[in-house]
């Protein structure tokens, strides 16, 4: 028998997130190495794409399908359904638009932070990044 179309599809949970999870964790060596050679719009970037990837894995628990094809860090956190402590959540919205910044610089989109700032941020991305792993 054939299922509904309206049915979501069957995953292997465990599996997905896994493989969300260790991206978030591979992509981080990225913000490392490219916060030691001063790449700032990079290092952002990667933050966002780590913190992207680990609440994906939080998706995939939550709803037991595959996470949507979006970028916006609350919205992923508000389909996991996570209870963020509310520094977490700043971080998350304070990043946000690093994903953009890096690939559309300029003043149209947001200035790239100093090297301290993206150093900040930086370490409190690297907080909830280690939140949201040891969450799942």
């Amino acid at each position: 028998m054939r299922s509904s179309v309206s049915e979501k599809p069957k995953i292997n949970v465990e599996k997905h997130i896994a493989y969300w999870r260790d991206g978030a964790l591979e992509v981080w060596k990225d913000v490392d190495h490219s916060m030691s050679g001063r790449r700032i719009a990079f290092a952002l970037f990667a933050a966002h794409l780590a913190l992207e990837k680990a609440l994906k894995a939080h998706v995939v628990k939550q709803t037991k399908n595959l996470p949507p094809m979006i970028h916006n860090l609350m919205a992923l956190a508000n389909l996991a359904n996570l209870k963020l402590p509310s520094k977490y959540a700043l971080s998350l919205v304070e990043l946000n638009p690093m994903n953009i910044v890096a690939r559309y610089p300029g003043e149209t989109v947001g200035q790239i932070p100093s090297f301290e700032q993206a150093a900040d941020m930086v370490k409190r991305a690297k907080e909830v990044l280690e939140w949201l792993i040891k969450k799942l």
